[in-house]
């Protein structure tokens, strides 16, 4: 009688997989991840989006934090120059001005009063003494959707009468869109005649001193206050995204032949003014494309469709990189007072 545990017989044999078999399973396989894994980066954006949005949401409730408690908004950038710049006894002495970015004097405001201690605000940014503070990578500052995080450092000289040069300093993601840019004003259809100064959004430049206006050519400027946003705080921007700075971004390429160098968070440049760009491949401006063109100094995220932004109210939006070029510069505006169609009612597309 057979052992029914012998191998011997061909009954208890189990046959091999075949190549053809084998196959199958590969491409069954390679199929469901091929479904997965869009998933999967779909999921993790969505998370990094949603992080995206409280930063900035954190910083839309120090902008208003700030204004509970002085009373007026704080600038987009503040200047202080005296005349003649630099001499003895003027502001910022022995450097030319004292120059500040926005995000300076949100530091306070977002629990990060320790950087702030180690910041001299009687000295301009470049200055060497405030570059240990601006080196630090403040997490806020940063969307999670952008290439390099906060490994990203930003180095580069400013020329202000003389060469500043700086180095490593942190990065930041966000930055004001505080007017439209004077090439660009009868482009976007506004009167000619009209300036950037009168287009000016929430968060404007505070320029301010003796030496402004001879050395500048452009008049000073006071605080801004919630009563002169007339356009309504809930459709006017006050930050914006111009994200993946120092590198280049133009579309969704990097162009690697090129650096930026400013986007530091405490660099005042990292502010700008809209142009718009002629498309998302052509950077040339002024153009209808405004947001997710390019990133040297205009509107630009790493999240498809378009890009996250804090308004006057402090409530954060996700504006489409499709909306109409008029709408998004009369929401850029504090006080368009109908000058434009687009100005008589702007609304979040």
């Amino acid at each position: 009688m057979l052992n029914p545990k012998s191998s011997g017989g061909v009954a208890g044999r189990r046959s091999a997989f075949t190549l053809v078999e084998l196959l199958v399973v590969i491409a069954i396989i390679g199929v469901l991840m091929g479904l997965l894994l869009p998933a999967v980066q779909m999921a993790r954006e969505a998370a990094r989006r949603t992080s995206c949005a409280n930063n900035m949401r954190n910083m839309g409730l120090a902008v208003m934090n700030y204004e509970s408690g002085k009373g007026y908004f704080p600038p987009s950038i503040s200047v202080n120059m005296g005349l003649p710049p630099g001499a003895p006894g003027q502001p910022g002495s022995p450097f030319p001005a004292i120059v500040h970015h926005l995000h300076v004097f949100l530091l306070p405001y977002m629990e990060q009063g320790n950087v702030a201690d180690q910041y001299n605000m009687m000295l301009p940014w470049f200055a060497p003494q405030n570059l240990p503070a601006l080196q630090v990578n403040i997490p806020t500052f940063v969307c999670p959707s952008a290439p390099g995080g906060g490994d990203r450092r930003v180095t580069g000289t400013f020329t202000f009468g003389a060469p500043f040069a700086y180095e490593g300093l942190g990065v930041t993601d966000y930055a004001t869109c505080s007017s439209i840019n004077n090439g660009a004003i009868t482009f976007f259809g506004y009167p000619s005649g009209v300036d950037q100064f009168t287009l000016q959004s929430a968060l404007f430049a505070e320029l301010k001193g003796p030496g402004i206006t001879p050395i500048l050519g452009v008049p000073t400027t006071g605080k801004n206050t919630i009563s002169r946003v007339q356009d309504g705080l809930s459709n006017t921007i006050l930050i914006c995204e111009d994200a993946g700075r120092p590198e280049y971004w133009v579309g969704n390429r990097l162009d690697p032949s090129r650096r930026l160098n400013d986007g530091g968070w405490g660099h005042h440049e990292a502010d700008y003014g809209l142009d718009g760009a002629i498309s998302k491949t052509d950077p040339r401006g002024p153009g209808n494309c405004v947001i997710n063109c390019h990133n040297n100094n205009e509107t630009y995220a790493f999240h498809p469709g378009g890009a996250q932004h804090v308004f006057g109210d402090a409530s954060t939006g996700f504006l489409s990189d499709e909306i109409t070029p008029q709408v998004y510069a009369a929401l850029i505006t504090a006080k368009g007072g109908g000058m434009t169609p687009a100005e008589t009612s702007p609304t979040r597309e």
